[in-house]
């Protein structure tokens, strides 16, 4: 007689244990999508991924219920002021307005939070460029004075500029 240690799993232990593997792993995917939150989704997007995964995640538009992808970019105003490309800036400061009024949480330290990351993505468009970046300025200085009383960049830039003009 043999003992048991010398015995090869049955077939149905070895069923057993895959099943019950398989029903963990899709229990911790359950999980993982249950858990996910619009606003470190938001924060993410914002202040964590550079501005060209951003681009990226936006063509693909994730969340679409609960995350606003619409943007009018720097419509109103120059997307190329003076030959500098703005408009995926705009595109993730729209986004950064957007949803945050959404969420609730538009308060002016977000929004200084928003701007800045504006600016910072403009700056990195310009790549040095002491031109590029007074053109930036511009345009962040717009968002500054009238981003808090505009539905987006391009409106808060077109309000400076017939301000300042």
């Amino acid at each position: 007689m043999s003992s048991w240690k010398n015995r090869r799993p049955s077939a149905t232990l070895i069923l057993l244990t895959t099943l019950c593997a398989a029903l963990l792993s899709g229990t911790t995917a359950q999980a993982a999508t249950d858990s996910w939150n619009p606003r470190q989704t938001t924060d993410r997007y914002l202040f964590e991924v550079s501005l060209e995964e951003f681009v990226q995640i936006r063509a693909s538009r994730p969340h679409p219920n609960e995350l606003d992808w619409s943007s009018d970019a720097c419509s109103y105003s120059p997307d190329e002021p003076l030959g500098y490309e703005f408009t995926e800036s705009c595109l993730r400061h729209d986004f950064g307005y957007r949803n945050y009024e959404n969420q609730g949480r538009f308060t002016e330290d977000n929004r200084l939070r928003i701007d800045n990351n504006f600016r910072a993505d403009m700056y990195s468009a310009c790549a040095g460029d002491t031109a590029c970046e007074r053109a930036a300025d511009v345009y962040y200085y717009a968002v500054r004075q009238f981003g808090a009383s505009s539905d987006n960049t391009a409106e808060a830039v077109d309000r400076a500029l017939s301000v300042n003009g």
